[in-house]
Protein backbone atom coordinates (compact mmCIF):
# COMPACT_ATOMS: atom_id res chain seq x y z
CA UNK A 1 0.00 0.00 0.00
CA UNK A 2 2.84 2.34 0.92
CA UNK A 3 4.63 1.44 -2.32
CA UNK A 4 1.56 2.37 -4.38
CA UNK A 5 1.22 5.66 -2.56
CA UNK A 6 4.92 6.37 -3.14
CA UNK A 7 4.60 5.63 -6.85
CA UNK A 8 1.54 7.87 -7.09
CA UNK A 9 3.38 10.74 -5.42
CA UNK A 10 6.37 10.34 -7.72
CA UNK A 11 4.14 10.21 -10.81
CA UNK A 12 2.24 13.29 -9.66
CA UNK A 13 5.47 15.20 -9.03
CA UNK A 14 6.81 14.32 -12.48
CA UNK A 15 3.54 15.34 -14.13
CA UNK A 16 3.59 18.66 -12.28
CA UNK A 17 7.06 19.33 -13.65
CA UNK A 18 6.46 18.11 -17.19
CA UNK A 19 2.98 19.51 -17.87
CA UNK A 20 3.94 23.22 -17.85
CA UNK A 21 6.94 22.42 -20.04
CA UNK A 22 4.70 20.51 -22.45
CA UNK A 23 2.36 23.50 -22.66
CA UNK A 24 5.31 25.73 -23.48
CA UNK A 25 6.26 23.38 -26.31
CA UNK A 26 2.70 23.41 -27.61
CA UNK A 27 2.55 27.18 -27.42
CA UNK A 28 5.85 27.47 -29.26
CA UNK A 29 4.46 25.76 -32.37
CA UNK A 30 4.08 28.49 -34.96
CA UNK A 31 3.05 26.60 -38.08
CA UNK A 32 -0.76 26.88 -38.25
CA UNK A 33 -2.96 24.12 -39.62
CA UNK A 34 -4.48 24.28 -43.09
CA UNK A 35 -7.85 26.02 -43.27
CA UNK A 36 -10.62 26.08 -45.85
CA UNK A 37 -13.83 28.08 -46.07
CA UNK A 38 -16.63 26.69 -43.94
CA UNK A 39 -20.04 26.12 -45.57
CA UNK A 40 -21.59 29.51 -46.23
CA UNK A 41 -18.20 31.10 -46.84
CA UNK A 42 -18.27 33.40 -43.80
CA UNK A 43 -15.76 31.56 -41.58
CA UNK A 44 -12.95 29.03 -41.80
CA UNK A 45 -12.52 25.49 -40.58
CA UNK A 46 -9.37 23.35 -40.19
CA UNK A 47 -8.82 20.56 -42.68
CA UNK A 48 -7.57 18.27 -39.89
CA UNK A 49 -8.65 18.53 -36.28
CA UNK A 50 -7.92 15.93 -33.61
CA UNK A 51 -4.83 16.47 -31.47
CA UNK A 52 -4.10 19.92 -32.92
CA UNK A 53 -7.50 21.19 -31.85
CA UNK A 54 -6.84 19.90 -28.33
CA UNK A 55 -3.37 21.47 -28.16
CA UNK A 56 -4.71 24.82 -29.42
CA UNK A 57 -7.39 24.73 -26.75
CA UNK A 58 -4.86 23.94 -24.02
CA UNK A 59 -2.69 26.96 -24.84
CA UNK A 60 -5.55 29.28 -25.85
CA UNK A 61 -4.48 29.58 -29.46
CA UNK A 62 -7.05 30.88 -31.97
CA UNK A 63 -7.07 31.64 -35.69
CA UNK A 64 -8.62 34.37 -37.82
CA UNK A 65 -8.46 35.61 -41.41
CA UNK A 66 -7.84 39.32 -41.99
CA UNK A 67 -9.53 40.78 -45.07
CA UNK A 68 -9.36 44.30 -46.49
CA UNK A 69 -11.99 45.57 -48.94
CA UNK A 70 -12.16 48.39 -51.49
CA UNK A 71 -8.47 48.86 -52.25
CA UNK A 72 -6.20 49.97 -53.57
CA UNK A 73 -6.65 53.28 -51.77
CA UNK A 74 -3.44 55.08 -52.71
CA UNK A 75 -1.72 57.95 -50.91
CA UNK A 76 0.48 55.52 -48.97
CA UNK A 77 -2.42 53.90 -47.10
CA UNK A 78 -1.99 50.49 -48.74
CA UNK A 79 1.74 50.50 -48.06
CA UNK A 80 1.12 51.44 -44.42
CA UNK A 81 -1.26 48.50 -43.95
CA UNK A 82 1.20 46.11 -45.62
CA UNK A 83 3.95 47.40 -43.32
CA UNK A 84 1.85 46.73 -40.21
CA UNK A 85 1.07 43.22 -41.44
CA UNK A 86 4.77 42.61 -42.05
CA UNK A 87 5.58 43.83 -38.52
CA UNK A 88 3.21 41.21 -37.11
CA UNK A 89 4.33 38.46 -39.52
CA UNK A 90 0.72 38.39 -40.70
CA UNK A 91 -0.90 37.96 -44.09
CA UNK A 92 -4.30 39.03 -45.34
CA UNK A 93 -6.71 38.83 -48.26
CA UNK A 94 -7.06 42.15 -50.10
CA UNK A 95 -10.28 42.35 -52.09
CA UNK A 96 -9.51 44.91 -54.78
CA UNK A 97 -11.95 46.94 -56.86
CA UNK A 98 -10.59 46.97 -60.40
CA UNK A 99 -11.76 50.50 -61.16
CA UNK A 100 -9.61 51.69 -58.23
CA UNK A 101 -6.45 50.48 -59.95
CA UNK A 102 -4.66 53.39 -61.60
CA UNK A 103 -1.12 54.09 -62.69
CA UNK A 104 -0.35 55.35 -59.18
CA UNK A 105 -1.94 52.43 -57.30
CA UNK A 106 -0.95 49.56 -59.60
CA UNK A 107 2.43 49.04 -57.80
CA UNK A 108 0.44 48.02 -54.70
CA UNK A 109 -0.30 44.68 -56.38
CA UNK A 110 3.39 43.85 -56.53
CA UNK A 111 3.81 44.80 -52.87
CA UNK A 112 0.95 42.51 -51.88
CA UNK A 113 2.54 39.64 -53.78
CA UNK A 114 5.94 40.34 -52.21
CA UNK A 115 4.42 40.28 -48.73
CA UNK A 116 2.68 36.95 -49.38
CA UNK A 117 -0.84 38.38 -49.25
CA UNK A 118 -3.73 37.17 -51.38
CA UNK A 119 -5.30 39.42 -54.00
CA UNK A 120 -9.05 38.87 -54.14
CA UNK A 121 -11.69 40.11 -56.55
CA UNK A 122 -14.17 42.71 -55.21
CA UNK A 123 -15.78 43.39 -58.63
CA UNK A 124 -14.91 45.92 -61.29
CA UNK A 125 -17.03 48.89 -60.19
CA UNK A 126 -18.31 48.01 -56.69
CA UNK A 127 -21.97 47.81 -57.75
CA UNK A 128 -24.87 45.99 -56.13
CA UNK A 129 -24.51 42.80 -58.14
CA UNK A 130 -27.92 41.39 -57.25
CA UNK A 131 -29.50 44.06 -59.49
CA UNK A 132 -27.43 43.21 -62.57
CA UNK A 133 -28.14 41.01 -65.55
CA UNK A 134 -25.91 38.07 -66.42
CA UNK A 135 -23.88 39.93 -69.06
CA UNK A 136 -23.13 42.79 -66.69
CA UNK A 137 -22.26 40.32 -63.95
CA UNK A 138 -19.69 38.72 -66.21
CA UNK A 139 -17.95 42.07 -66.67
CA UNK A 140 -18.04 42.88 -62.96
CA UNK A 141 -16.77 39.46 -61.87
CA UNK A 142 -14.78 37.77 -64.62
CA UNK A 143 -13.72 41.06 -66.20
CA UNK A 144 -12.07 42.09 -62.95
CA UNK A 145 -10.41 38.68 -62.60
CA UNK A 146 -8.94 39.01 -66.06
CA UNK A 147 -7.49 42.43 -65.27
CA UNK A 148 -6.05 41.29 -61.95
CA UNK A 149 -4.47 38.27 -63.64
CA UNK A 150 -2.96 40.51 -66.31
CA UNK A 151 -1.48 42.94 -63.78
CA UNK A 152 -0.39 40.51 -61.07
CA UNK A 153 0.20 37.27 -62.96
CA UNK A 154 -2.26 35.49 -60.66
CA UNK A 155 -5.93 34.88 -61.24
CA UNK A 156 -7.92 35.55 -58.04
CA UNK A 157 -9.13 32.51 -56.15
CA UNK A 158 -11.55 34.35 -53.84
CA UNK A 159 -14.36 36.78 -54.59
CA UNK A 160 -16.26 39.04 -52.25
CA UNK A 161 -19.48 40.68 -53.50
CA UNK A 162 -19.76 44.41 -52.71
CA UNK A 163 -21.86 45.07 -49.60
CA UNK A 164 -21.98 41.29 -49.09
CA UNK A 165 -24.96 41.21 -51.46
CA UNK A 166 -25.11 37.88 -53.25
CA UNK A 167 -27.65 35.63 -54.94
CA UNK A 168 -27.75 32.25 -56.69
CA UNK A 169 -26.93 33.99 -60.00
CA UNK A 170 -24.01 35.89 -58.45
CA UNK A 171 -22.70 32.70 -56.86
CA UNK A 172 -23.03 30.86 -60.17
CA UNK A 173 -21.08 33.59 -61.95
CA UNK A 174 -18.37 33.49 -59.27
CA UNK A 175 -17.97 29.73 -59.66
CA UNK A 176 -17.98 30.03 -63.45
CA UNK A 177 -15.05 32.44 -63.12
CA UNK A 178 -13.15 29.83 -61.12
CA UNK A 179 -13.48 31.46 -57.71
CA UNK A 180 -14.93 30.82 -54.28
CA UNK A 181 -17.11 33.38 -52.56
CA UNK A 182 -15.78 34.65 -49.23
CA UNK A 183 -18.04 36.59 -46.90
CA UNK A 184 -17.35 37.37 -43.19
CA UNK A 185 -18.68 36.81 -39.69
CA UNK A 186 -16.73 39.54 -37.86
CA UNK A 187 -17.13 43.21 -38.76
CA UNK A 188 -14.82 46.03 -37.67
CA UNK A 189 -17.60 48.46 -38.66
CA UNK A 190 -14.94 50.62 -40.33
CA UNK A 191 -17.08 51.07 -43.44
CA UNK A 192 -18.98 53.81 -41.61
CA UNK A 193 -17.15 54.44 -38.34
CA UNK A 194 -14.28 56.91 -38.56
CA UNK A 195 -12.82 56.96 -35.05
CA UNK A 196 -9.92 54.52 -34.56
CA UNK A 197 -11.09 53.59 -31.06
CA UNK A 198 -14.47 52.49 -32.48
CA UNK A 199 -12.79 50.32 -35.11
CA UNK A 200 -10.58 48.81 -32.43
CA UNK A 201 -13.54 48.05 -30.16
CA UNK A 202 -15.61 46.28 -32.82
CA UNK A 203 -12.65 44.37 -34.22
CA UNK A 204 -11.95 42.91 -30.78
CA UNK A 205 -15.62 42.43 -29.93
CA UNK A 206 -16.51 40.59 -33.12
CA UNK A 207 -13.48 38.39 -33.76
CA UNK A 208 -13.73 34.83 -32.50
CA UNK A 209 -11.87 31.62 -33.25
CA UNK A 210 -12.05 30.79 -37.00
CA UNK A 211 -13.50 34.22 -37.83
CA UNK A 212 -13.11 36.12 -41.07
CA UNK A 213 -12.69 39.76 -40.06
CA UNK A 214 -13.95 42.47 -42.40
CA UNK A 215 -11.73 45.54 -42.59
CA UNK A 216 -11.35 48.24 -45.22
CA UNK A 217 -8.37 49.70 -47.00
CA UNK A 218 -8.73 53.25 -45.63
CA UNK A 219 -6.80 55.73 -43.46
CA UNK A 220 -8.78 55.27 -40.22
CA UNK A 221 -8.26 51.51 -40.33
CA UNK A 222 -4.58 51.88 -41.16
CA UNK A 223 -4.16 54.19 -38.17
CA UNK A 224 -5.48 51.64 -35.66
CA UNK A 225 -4.43 48.36 -37.31
CA UNK A 226 -1.29 47.91 -35.21
CA UNK A 227 -3.39 48.09 -32.02
CA UNK A 228 -5.98 45.70 -33.45
CA UNK A 229 -3.40 43.05 -34.31
CA UNK A 230 -1.46 43.52 -31.08
CA UNK A 231 -4.52 43.07 -28.88
CA UNK A 232 -5.83 40.12 -30.90
CA UNK A 233 -2.41 38.47 -30.57
CA UNK A 234 -2.57 39.05 -26.82
CA UNK A 235 -5.83 37.10 -26.89
CA UNK A 236 -4.08 34.16 -28.57
CA UNK A 237 -4.86 34.84 -32.22
CA UNK A 238 -2.72 33.88 -35.18
CA UNK A 239 -3.62 35.29 -38.59
CA UNK A 240 -3.91 32.75 -41.38
CA UNK A 241 -4.87 32.49 -45.02
CA UNK A 242 -7.43 29.96 -46.24
CA UNK A 243 -6.47 27.32 -48.77
CA UNK A 244 -5.39 28.75 -52.12
CA UNK A 245 -3.39 27.73 -55.20
CA UNK A 246 0.38 27.83 -54.59
CA UNK A 247 2.18 31.09 -55.31
CA UNK A 248 4.34 31.10 -58.42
Amino acid sequence: MRLRAYRFCVAFAIAALVFPFSLELLAARTIPPLFVLAPGGNSIKPVDSGWREVSDWLVGRKYAVLTFDDGPYGHGVDEHIIGILRKHHAHAVFFLVCSHITDSTEPVLDELKENGDLIGNHSFDHLKLTYLQEADLQHEIDGCSQLLAKLSGRRPYYFRPPFGMTSPLVTQSVHAAGMKQMLWNANSEDSWMTKPEQILYWSLEETDNHSILLLHDKPATAAVLDQVLTQLEQRGFQFVLPDHPPFK
